[in-house]
């Protein structure tokens, strides 16, 4: 009798235990839901990094939600910062060619401008030559056995670099609309 009592007194904490935990979890899928609407809603260009820095913070602070909702939400979150770096790499872009325009308007005085698209188209013939080089890699690395994480780093730096040469040409547009106003 006494054994079993103490069975069913250890039961019944443990019961109220998870009871507590399941409602804190509870508590935390409600947080981490009006947090991905916060993030909906904010402005990343105005925060920059530092935004999404906090915005993480705040994320990985409020703890454990119920475990069907884990991997939904997990997603959901993933996409949105996802997004809000693609937002921010745009901004960041439109900056830099603005700057470098900037600099376009400053050089045609000089007479710089030729050096500049001869360095740049220099440039983008080598990030080519790069590109065909990786992906030539990478019929190596497919006949290797557990390639797959090694042929997507690749994959993300040919992309990587695409992203470069396409802001390079850009410039070099830059740099033709310049001469042919001058």
């Amino acid at each position: 009798k006494r054994f079993r009592a103490a069975c069913d007194k250890f039961f019944e904490r443990k019961a109220a235990h998870f009871a507590s935990v399941d409602s804190q979890h509870e508590e935390n899928l409600k947080l981490k839901q009006a947090l991905l609407e916060e993030m909906r809603g904010a402005d990343v260009k105005a925060g920059g990094f530092d935004a999404i820095k906090e915005f993480q913070r705040r994320w990985s602070q409020i703890g454990f939600v119920p475990i069907k909702f884990k991997d939904a939400l997990q997603k959901e979150y993933k996409s949105i910062v996802d997004g809000m770096f693609a937002t921010l790499r745009s901004s960041e872009r439109d900056r830099s060619i603005n700057r470098f325009r900037e600099r376009v308007t400053t050089m045609k005085g000089s007479g710089q401008l030729r050096s500049e698209r001869e360095r740049l188209f220099n440039k983008v013939r080598q990030m080519e030559q790069d590109i065909a080089t990786l992906e030539n890699n990478i019929g190596f690395f497919s006949k290797s056995k557990n390639a797959d994480a090694l042929i997507a780093d690749v994959r993300e730096k040919i992309e990587r670099t695409k992203r470069d040469m396409a802001e390079i040409i850009e410039k070099i547009r830059l740099i033709d609309e310049q001469e042919a106003n001058a």
